[in-house]
């Protein structure tokens, strides 16, 4: 069975398109409740940090809203953990339920023709929506957990190694004539000054690595083996296979190592929110947990000195990773669409659709997919269309509003002129974006049916 990339992405992009009243009739109540309910939890945010109600009218925007709890997050997290946490845990809870009410629906009208029931006001959850729901967690657990926390953890203890190694008091002797003059340094800074600490900065931390390297390759010499291409088993040369896919693996390493050096890091370093709010949370943590005896501290310490150790020790686990938890995620992707769709949370053929280079074709796929639907919300709509057109026309007809008004006013703008185009702009923003959404939706649920009909016929 061969995925085929552009029948199954032109699917993907035109149910929406020809089927978009029943996706809107499903969707919109859901959508539009999940909206509220982000306003209201970015309110009750609000409401904590500041210990008393926020409402709009302290903060008359919400976008300006989600700014402020953003500034300001670290401070409530800190002095109220408890409420703030437990905001989080209803706000993910509800988002969960709204979301699996429409695209439920939509997976199984995709992928079996199954009309959603009429009715333009519907939030339903049965058992669809719950095996929804599970099978999400499933694929999420498998993939953070099983896969995340064992490379976070090799991760830190060798850094954490490196560190300590680096940290030691050596005696270095400044003047070769005299062994009276001692200094007393690091060996990090002696190694710095003789130009040797890319052995610790390179040498140490790509060996650590290299057991990830190792597994990486030998997915890739497995999952590309001759029976998984739907060739002859006999037929496959190994040697070339071994080959291609040590070198497959190092490029990949070595062309996302560049690529991240001087972006992702760079970026991560600077984001003074996010390393207040860690820092709060490890304080919070500690002192939650100190009857569990958890080691807050050394982790606040250990992720503090990869955020300021050379780049080069964080991205060789961050790319190795990165490049082992992808490929589980894309090995389980289509189990939400099989779980909905047979009404089993059983594997089904899961790992069928993306055998041999039908991972490639299924990466490809979602890559294009994504980017389709990134692109246009972030350029066209939001980029020109919101931004340049739209607010033209809008700012023409105020004018033509407001000298109408004159005319009828002794000279003067109507005061309900400005508040009045304020709410109808807005209005018109909320409305694009929703459709959009409504859209995108109907977009992933038509690629999670779709990839249960490709599981059906996969041998």
């Amino acid at each position: 069975m061969k995925l085929r990339i552009f029948p199954i992405v032109g699917e993907a992009l035109n149910l929406g398109a020809r089927r978009m009243e029943t996706v809107a009739r499903v969707a919109w109540l859901p959508l539009v409740l999940l909206l509220i309910a982000n306003m209201v939890a970015i309110f009750a945010y609000l409401s904590v940090i500041a210990g008393r109600l926020v409402t709009f009218a302290d903060i008359p925007t919400y976008a300006r809203a989600q700014i402020t709890v953003s500034q300001f997050a670290s401070k409530g997290f800190s002095e109220s953990p408890a409420e703030m946490w437990l905001i989080t845990a209803i706000s993910i809870f509800i988002s969960w339920l709204l979301v699996s009410s429409y695209m439920a629906p939509l997976i199984r009208y995709a992928g079996l023709g199954i009309k959603p029931r009429p009715g333009v006001i519907r939030l339903p959850f049965g058992a669809s929506q719950l095996r929804f729901l599970v099978a999400s967690i499933l694929s999420f657990v498998v993939t953070a957990f099983l896969m995340f926390v064992p490379i976070a953890v090799a991760g830190f203890y060798t850094l954490k190694y490196v560190a300590n190694a680096l940290a030691q008091t050596v005696a270095s002797f400044p003047d070769a004539t005299s062994l009276h003059t001692i200094e007393i340094t690091t060996a990090g800074k002696t190694m710095a000054a003789e130009g040797s600490d890319w052995i610790y900065n390179h040498v140490i931390p790509l060996a650590g690595v290299a057991p990830l390297i190792f597994l990486l390759w030998m997915i890739l010499f497995f999952h590309f083996h001759p029976r998984n291409r739907n060739t002859d088993a006999e037929g496959g040369n190994f040697i070339a296979r071994l080959v291609v896919t040590f070198l497959v693996t190092i490029v990949s390493m070595i062309g996302a190592y560049f690529l991240l050096a001087e972006t992702v890091i760079q970026q991560f370093r600077s984001d003074a929110i996010f390393l207040a709010s860690f820092a709060s949370f490890v304080e919070q943590a500690n002192a939650l947990h100190a009857s569990l005896s958890l080691d807050f501290t050394t982790l606040k310490e250990a992720v503090m000195f990869l955020i300021k150790s050379p780049v080069n020790r964080l991205l060789f686990f961050g790319v190795a990773s990165f490049f082992l938890m992808n490929y589980v995620s894309i090995r389980l992707m289509p189990y939400v669409g099989i779980a909905v769709c047979r009404g089993s949370l059983g594997p089904g053929g899961t790992l069928r659709v993306s055998r041999g280079w039908n991972i490639l074709r299924l990466a490809v796929i979602v890559g294009f997919v994504g980017g389709v639907l990134l692109l246009v919300q972030a350029v066209f709509i939001n980029g020109i269309l919101l931004k340049s057109f739209l607010p033209a026309i809008a700012a023409l007809l105020y004018e033509a509003t407001a000298v109408s008004t004159k005319l009828v006013n002794s000279g003067e703008v109507a005061s309900w002129v400005l508040p009045t185009f304020v709410w109808i702009w807005n209005i018109t923003k909320i409305l694009i974006n929703l459709v959009w959404t409504i859209f995108s939706v109907s977009v992933w649920a038509t690629l999670y049916g779709r990839l249960y009909r490709e599981s059906e016929v996969a041998q």
